[in-house]
């Protein structure tokens, strides 16, 4: 890709994410969006082809990073493990917890988008969906911990499924209510606290370091 179509891209994007963050998909303009970059509706087309692409095209990194991250939830990344309710497990996890919210931090504006900017997009499901796959993948390595008697007790699709979204609605809260990065730290802390060993207790499972 060239230097000027890289720039003009470059402009198209900053216009639009001004634009949805003012307006929202459904109300932004296209129109608008070509303007303030500098080009006419028709010359941006030729790099995005409609509007629902250019949203795409802002928000797209943050999925990923995010689907990533619930993605280690799953039993895979807990089979070899010595111990997978270890205090050592538990920092490990709290490492992986704070590099999403720098990234968080560092895209703030673009999961501002993400989470209330985005209704008629591609991503307007985009909790919804995220909560789901947790739960899906927390549902799987318990499973795991039972066949393997990690486990003494079962837990309920239902119970597990409030446990993972109240962690996913928890980061979503850092948006909606602009939290500070150190005030984030702290309530994520506090929240996977209590899912952690509330699910553990419930699970039978005494905590070993």
């Amino acid at each position: 890709m060239s230097d000027s179509v890289s720039e003009t891209k470059a402009k198209i994007l900053e216009s639009a994410e001004k634009e949805f963050l003012e307006k929202g998909f459904v109300n932004a303009s296209l129109r608008t969006i070509a303007a303030n970059a500098g080009l006419t509706t028709g010359a941006m087309y030729r790099h995005f082809k409609d509007k629902d692409a250019l949203f795409c095209a802002l928000v797209d990194d943050a999925v990923s990073f995010t689907t990533q991250a619930v993605m280690m939830a799953d039993s895979s990344h807990h089979m070899d493990l010595e111990n997978p309710v270890s205090e050592k497990h538990f920092e490990e996890e709290v490492k992986q917890t704070n590099e999403l919210l720098n990234f968080i931090f560092d895209n703030f504006d673009t999961f501002t988008l993400l989470l209330t900017k985005s209704a008629g997009s591609t991503h307007e499901h985009f909790q919804e969906e995220i909560c789901e796959l947790y739960t899906k993948n927390c549902l799987q390595t318990f499973n795991w911990m039972y066949k393997n008697k990690i486990a003494a007790k079962k837990i309920d699709k239902m119970t597990v499924h409030f446990f993972a979204s109240t962690v996913i609605n928890a980061f979503v809260e850092i948006i909606t209510h602009k939290m500070t990065k150190k005030a984030a730290f702290q309530y994520i802390e506090n929240i996977e606290e209590f899912t952690r060993y509330g699910m553990i207790h419930m699970m039978g499972i005494p905590c070993q370091s």
